[in-house]
């Protein structure tokens, strides 16, 4: 009896012991499996880091190369969407660095058809939301966006009154422009593409195809990404933005050696009209001494007569090219230019229409007037037509439109004909350049007219179209 009872005080004993073992053992096991799961987990984040890293550098690698502004924002586009699982993004950039504006370059996979203005979605660098962006300096979601900008709406009318409470309702105005832009475009994400303290870009992400939100791992991957984006973007604009200088450059020079060649033919034709005019001179003379001495009923009378009229012809041929070689010095007057176009169309018209080749107009009634001389308008307008009807053996038709752009008069003559060769389209205002066959162009006319252009402070240029050619000439408007 005293034995089974000490061996129960023992039992008793050990129990606890047991249990206290046991709970240590528990705990450790727990702490264990903690700490493997915060080891999978790290495991699991710095497999997705690499990943990204390497994502990153295959996408830097890609995009790097390329120079082109189109090819990489949609490269840009792309890679967001595919790595993202996006169903759809928007791109807005400042195209000109000197801009103070983001404007809509590229969208995918978002339906706008209910907007028609899609394309002029615009954001001002001055205005409250890219302040936002700009000072977060991280994406943000279109939540977050309306909260920080209706808080700080809220906050400017909670100042004291002083100021002008119209200018932070335009504000509020603005943004809620921005915002709805924004929500056109079913943004979920707004990244900004921020460079020397300044957005040259944004980003607008739709939800994921899968309906999950974007994790703390997206958008650390965002904003990685987001730094190589930017510095890209800014080196494809600076690219394209130097290209647009050279080009602009390599005409400029085209036209300073244009004017320089004209400049010298047109000394030149001077002094060649200038000593045509003695030995002219001297045969008039001759032939006023001949006339005098030929009886009344002699042959020979009218024959002098036919070589006096064409040496007056040649005469007024030499005036004229003078006139043209020297700037006029008459004062220029306003100018209707759809009066003077209907009255060089009534010289052409009946001999057009015998060629089956129709005219027509397009020209409104509100044109303004420009600055210039009417005979020398008439001339450029009668050879664009001449011209014309040379490319048109088998008729045709030829459009003559017209229209006010800013401070211009745009007035274009647009054929059916034959066109000229792209080659040579740079090539049709050189004097003494023709492409019709044989005697039958000087290729003069052309150039005269953009000699004649040229004075009236105006251009004219010439383009190839799918099929025939167009001119279009613009004009200063005339100031009141």
């Amino acid at each position: 009896m005293n034995s089974q009872k000490n061996l129960d005080q023992q039992n008793s004993f050990s129990f606890p012991k047991e249990r206290k073992v046991q709970h240590s053992v528990d705990l450790l096991k727990n702490a264990l499996e903690d700490k493997v799961n915060d080891l999978t987990e790290s495991n699991k984040r710095l497999k997705r880091k690499i990943f990204d890293l390497y994502a990153i550098f295959e996408i830097s690698r890609k995009l790097n190369s390329m120079l082109d502004l189109e090819d990489l924002l949609n490269g840009i586009l792309e890679t967001m969407m595919g790595q993202l699982g996006i169903r759809g993004a928007a791109i807005f950039i400042q195209r000109d660095l000197a801009q103070k504006e983001l404007s809509i370059f590229k969208i995918r996979g978002i339906d706008l058809e209910g907007h028609a203005d899609f394309t002029s979605f615009k954001f001002k660098q001055d205005t409250n939301l890219l302040k936002l962006l700009l000072s977060e300096n991280e994406p943000l979601f279109l939540d977050e966006i309306k909260a920080h900008l209706k808080k700080g709406f809220t906050g400017s009318l909670m100042i004291s009154a002083q100021g002008d409470s119209s200018k932070r309702v335009s504000g509020w105005v603005d943004s809620l422009n921005e915002l709805s832009i924004l929500e056109a475009l079913e943004c979920e994400l707004c990244i900004p593409l921020i460079s020397k303290k300044q957005i040259r870009g944004i980003v607008s992400l739709t939800e994921k195809t899968s309906h999950l939100t974007f994790t703390d791992s997206d958008l650390e991957f965002i904003s990685v990404l987001t730094g190589q984006f930017t510095s890209e973007v800014e080196n494809a604009i600076l690219y394209e933005s130097q290209k647009n200088i050279n080009l602009k450059l390599r005409r400029t020079q085209r036209q300073l050696i244009q004017s320089e060649k004209l400049a010298a033919l047109g000394q030149f034709s001077a002094s060649v009209a200038h000593e045509i005019n003695n030995p002219l001179g001297i045969i008039k003379n001759y032939l006023l001494i001949l006339s005098e001495s030929v009886k009344k009923d002699d042959a020979n009378l009218s024959n002098l007569g036919v070589v006096k009229e064409e040496v007056d012809r040649i005469a007024r041929i030499v005036k004229r090219l003078l006139d043209f070689c020297k700037p006029k010095n008459g004062k220029m007057f306003a100018l209707d230019l759809v009066e003077i176009l209907n009255q060089t169309l009534f010289l052409v018209e009946k001999q057009f229409s015998k060629r089956n080749i129709v005219i027509e107009r397009n020209l409104p009634k509100d044109l303004p007037k420009v600055k210039g001389f009417d005979d020398e308008i008439k001339q450029v307008f009668l050879n664009l037509l001449m011209n014309s009807k040379d490319f048109m053996d088998q008729g045709g038709e030829i459009l003559i439109s017209a229209q006010q752009k800013e401070d211009t008069v745009e007035i274009e003559f647009s054929d059916t004909g034959c066109g000229i060769p792209e080659e040579n389209i740079s090539r049709v205002f050189d004097p003494f350049f023709t492409t019709k066959e044989g005697a039958e162009g000087t290729g003069l006319g052309l150039w005269i007219c953009y000699e004649i252009i040229q004075r009236h402070g105006g251009t004219i240029v010439a383009k190839r179209k799918d099929k025939g050619t167009s001119f279009l000439i613009t004009l200063p408007i005339a100031s009141s």
